[in-house]
């Protein structure tokens, strides 16, 4: 007994160490080099991001967004709040270099409102100049020199470019797509320019709803151009849904069992109808 204990004794030094060493933590030279290979990629997107932040500073906008193509390659692969951080800075780029109010809005959509970075007081400049851009072209009603498009998280901003995207389409006479865009606005919506949106809005939908009347008439007669008369079918159902219309004469005939009629068509084609239902065809 006592040598069974003394052959055992080195294995469990062994894997006593082995505990040991772990619990110190030593990690299996894999795992090692997976989270150098990542520390490496986390130091690779701060440089970038410090690169971007100078470029901002020297104006040189365009060579922000060279580093983006990088960046995005690498979305998968860097630690989210740098790749976040980094496409902020992005959009604030684009925002300081652009002189469409398209690009500019879009991008301002995608920068935090409680963002308070470097920039922001240079942002908030353009902001403001932006807005004020949105508000006299609606006071001037000229919606067709600019675009605006803002996220839902800037107001009054949002619904003011939406009001502006339904009146240019509605001035290119593209009402169905311009009341899909006003109808956006709530109701409830109590901002600059109310009482245009409102006045909009409900004269947008009249033109809206002409149309789509036309179009429904329009797939109507284009069905019926199509449809013949069919066994069960009402009298209005023959006239109203069908390329027989209405007959160039009617008999009507009354027996004990109720009253029958023959619709008489052009081409020696009739319908007979028993109880108001077709009940036989002959052409």
């Amino acid at each position: 007994m006592g040598k069974k204990i003394l052959i055992l004794s080195p294995m469990i030094v062994i894997a006593s160490s082995m505990l040991i060493s772990c619990s110190n933590g030593d990690e299996p030279k894999e795992v090692s080099a997976k989270a150098e290979l990542q520390q490496e990629e986390k130091a690779s997107l701060k440089k970038e991001i410090k690169q971007a932040k100078e470029y901002i500073r020297n104006k040189e906008y365009s060579k922000v967004s060279d580093l983006s193509t990088k960046v995005y390659n690498r979305s998968g692969k860097v630690n989210q709040e740098q790749f976040e951080e980094f496409i902020i800075l992005d959009s604030i780029a684009s925002v300081f270099e652009s002189n469409l109010a398209y690009v500019k809005s879009s991008n301002i959509g995608d920068i935090p409102l409680d963002y308070k970075g470097e920039f922001k007081s240079q942002l908030n400049q353009e902001r403001e100049a932006l807005k004020e851009s949105l508000i006299n072209d609606i006071a001037k009603k000229d919606f067709k020199t600019n675009n605006y498009s803002y996220t839902k998280s800037y107001q009054p901003e949002y619904y003011l470019s939406l009001y502006f995207t339904s009146m240019k389409s509605y001035n290119v006479e593209e009402y169905t797509y311009a009341y899909d865009i006003i109808k956006k606005i709530p109701n409830s919506y109590k901002g600059i320019y109310a009482e245009d949106i409102e006045m909009a809005k409900n004269q947008i939908k009249r033109k809206s709803d002409e149309i789509t009347g036309e179009w429904a008439e329009q797939e109507r007669k284009e069905r019926v151009q199509n449809t013949v008369p069919q066994i069960g079918m009402t009298k209005k159902e023959v006239i109203n849904d069908t390329n027989w219309g209405k007959p160039e004469d009617i008999k009507r005939t009354t027996t004990q069992y109720g009253i029958e009629e023959q619709w008489i068509y052009s081409g020696y084609r009739y319908l007979y109808f028993e109880d108001g239902k077709l009940a036989v065809i002959q052409d």
